[in-house]
């Protein structure tokens, strides 16, 4: 009976007293980190000063947005009489379950504020044409959340991590952290094409969120407001231009479940993660530290042409919202939440026969190399086209020395780039529409289908506007096997 009281004790111990990491050390991360291709870049990340004196978020109770054709009438007004309500107290958390539905208020929590009006966050249906993006059976939008800091002031909310990372199932379910797919362009879009937007000001902000000082040679997507608008029209909901990346090359949204499993962050591998306090910093960056690192002396979120540190206190991300940091408490608690998350429940079901057959091609055509189960990934790194890993990698870093022959301008030429891709888990390919790291395919017989390799082929994924057609070069794999047999293993891929 001793025993047993010291066990519980110790597991009460365990649940109530979490060892918070420190997010902004930057010897942790120096370590994480792995330095750009070319190694003459000179990498600065911001002091540990200037980021404890960036003021911390308030996660308030927040609010879903509804299409027009969904919302209730008097919705809005009664959101604007209640009193704001703090919803996330650490004092509060004593629980490793605590902690996970803290994290979950962090993972829906916006970082950028518009006031509401006809045009900000009042969508309807029409937006949505061409497929571009779902929004949920009842009609809510879930990129954006109503936001009520003080009473009667309601804010449209955005960019939270759940923006991104949140899927809407042809069922209608709802997978948080899985590849996102509710993201509409078309009203910024449209803006700009109306010009409400200043063409100068997008240049700007361009620079800000793409610009490696590294690859200042390389070509940029088409200039002016309607290519622009045209681009933006032309990415689907599972992708997006995140800052760090390259210019006209959006990148598709990864999945984070199963995260936790993962040793390497990003697709370029851009972080070892080794634990809690790795994917904090991770998220850190991810919501606006990035912009302040120094790249051979070019901050993105700088001031004089990009080459000094605004005060902590007056700095602004190029997409309009004021720099803030999360707590210790607040992105531990949303690593909890992110290492919870579960997939959907699998709607496939295939003979037993296709079944085996398909393993038995996924381990004899050599996927299990790459793609080892249970993870099916080695989580290992494999260099781009064009770049040879340094002697000192090979031992610093897990590296499987063989190139796919992938697209290698998000790891070469963006703030992102390491010089390698990290080799993708298989798990849960069946709910996602937007493969390899450029999302040109959305189906898994695309991938396996030798006519992509030509130039005359009409991807079904993410195209630029000004071609027609593309050849979709990179990972050869299982392009040669029988039909029966590439049959066989996309059904074992999706019960994966």
């Amino acid at each position: 009976f001793l025993c047993l009281l010291m066990v519980l004790m110790a597991t009460a111990f365990q649940l109530t007293d979490h060892e918070i990491p420190r997010t902004w050390d930057l010897e942790s991360i120096h370590h994480s980190h792995l330095p750009p291709p070319d190694t003459t870049v000179r990498v600065s990340y911001a002091p540990e000063a200037y980021y404890n004196d960036l003021p911390e978020h308030v996660i308030y109770k927040t609010f879903p947005v509804y299409l027009q054709e969904y919302e209730k009438p008097g919705y809005l007004d009664s959101l604007r009489q209640l009193e704001p309500e703090v919803a996330f107290d650490p004092g509060q958390l004593k629980t490793r379950e605590d902690w996970i539905k803290a994290g979950e208020l962090v993972f829906n929590w916006p970082v950028a504020y518009t006031p509401i009006n006809e045009k900000v966050g009042r969508l309807n249906r029409n937006l949505f044409r061409g497929g571009k993006g779902k929004f949920t059976p009842d009609g809510r939008y879930l990129v954006n959340r109503y936001v009520l800091q003080e009473k009667g002031r309601l804010l449209v909310g955005s960019l939270s991590c759940a923006s991104c990372h949140t899927r809407v199932m042809e069922s209608g379910e709802v997978v948080p952290g899985a590849q996102g797919n509710g993201f509409t362009a078309r009203p910024f879009a449209e803006a700009v094409q109306a010009g409400k937007i200043p063409y100068q000001a997008l240049q700007t902000a361009q620079r800000q969120l793409h610009y490696a000082p590294w690859a200042a040679g390389r070509p940029v997507a088409a200039a002016g407001a309607n290519a622009f608008a045209d681009h933006l029209l032309a990415v689907p909901a599972e992708m997006n231009d995140r800052q760090g990346t390259g210019q006209g090359h959006p990148v598709t949204v990864p999945s984070l479940i199963g995260i936790k499993d993962i040793r390497y962050l990003d697709y370029t591998g851009l972080m070892r993660h080794e634990g809690p306090g790795d994917l904090m910093r991770y998220a850190a960056f991810n919501q606006g530290m990035d912009m302040q690192t120094a790249y051979n002396g070019f901050i993105p979120g700088g001031k004089n042409s990009f080459s000094e540190r605004p005060a902590s206190s007056e700095w602004k991300h190029p997409f309009g919202y004021v720099g803030r940091r999360y707590s210790d408490a607040q992105l531990y608690a949303l690593t909890q939440y992110l290492y919870s998350l579960k997939p959907p429940e699998n709607p496939y079901r295939f003979r037993k026969a296709t079944l085996v057959r398909g393993e038995r091609v996924f381990r004899q055509a050599g996927c299990v190399t790459c793609h080892t189960p249970p993870l099916y990934t080695n989580n290992k790194l494999t260099p781009a086209n064009g770049f040879t890993p340094p002697a000192g990698h090979l031992k610093a870093y897990d590296i499987f020395n063989v190139s796919v022959g992938t697209d290698s301008v998000h790891t070469l030429y963006t703030r992102r780039g390491t010089g390698y891709y990290k080799v993708p888990s298989l798990r849960g390919v069946w709910y996602r529409s937007a493969f390899f790291h450029d999302g040109h395919l959305t189906q898994l017989h695309e991938v396996l289908d030798p006519k992509r390799l030509q130039p005359d082929y009409v991807p079904t994924g993410f195209k630029p506007p000004h071609r027609p057609t593309m050849a979709v070069k990179g990972h050869p794999f299982g392009l040669d096997l029988p039909d029966e047999d590439k049959t066989a293993l996309i059904a074992f891929l999706r019960t994966l």
